[in-house]
């Protein structure tokens, strides 16, 4: 079953004149990716409503600055800061289609000692930290960070093509504003999955996929392949 409820999908531009905003000045204290959120954020405005958006950055400089944005209301452009454009968004792929996607998540690994509460680690990290004694240890990080793609994927009703998975740009991210600096890592993964279930595959295109998808992660980008 499908959904019926709007969604939209955004591109959105950041404007040079926000540099001269004094909110612009205090986020970029916090880092980069707590000024992505502050930024998007700035979107969808309303006190203590839950986020209900998906986003992805697209590029670092400040004139080159634009995201991605998947989100269950329509974003309220202010246009000293934004220039975007909008399209609803209700994305349906039949069982069977080929698709080419690309994803910047956060994958993590629940690790827990005994008698004490569950704690996710960095998939990569978690490997570094245990390091297996019959593999070199780049392709025992390499094959953590797929598994947690293939498992993630088939949560959401794609079925991955493990050879033709392509992972870069691990980047540890941080946040001033949180104690211990490094607070969560990405990486970007690009390949092909076949549709396995169409309604799990929807949710997840308009959800996210993973955590820290406040700050840029989960966004799930496909693109049907043409015979």
């Amino acid at each position: 079953m499908t959904t019926t409820t709007p969604h939209y999908f955004s591109k959105v531009r950041v404007l040079e004149p926000v540099s001269r905003s004094p909110w612009w000045h205090e986020a970029l204290q916090h880092g980069d990716a707590y000024r992505d959120h502050a930024l998007v954020w700035r979107l969808f405005p309303g006190d203590g409503l839950p986020r209900d958006f998906v986003f992805r950055r697209l590029g670092d400089e400040l004139r080159g600055l634009s995201f991605y944005v998947v989100s269950a209301r329509a974003p309220v452009v202010d246009p000293a800061v934004f220039e975007v454009a909008t399209k609803p968004y209700q994305p349906h792929l039949p069982a069977g289609t080929w698709l080419q996607f690309d994803l910047r998540a956060n994958p993590t690994v629940n690790r827990g000692e005994a008698g004490q509460r569950s704690r996710r680690h960095d998939v990569l990290m978690d490997v570094k930290r245990h390091p297996p004694a019959d593999e070199p240890l780049p392709q025992a990080m390499e094959k953590a960070a797929l598994g947690w793609l293939l498992q993630r994927a088939e949560s959401a009703g794609l079925l991955v093509q493990p050879d033709s998975v392509r992972q870069d740009n691990y980047q540890p991210q941080r946040l001033n504003r949180r104690k211990g600096g490094v607070a969560f890592s990405s990486i970007d993964y690009q390949g092909l999955a076949q549709v396995q279930d169409p309604d799990r595959l929807q949710s997840a295109l308009l959800q996210g996929l993973g955590h820290s998808k406040a700050f840029g992660c989960g966004l799930l980008l496909v693109k049907p392949l043409r015979d």
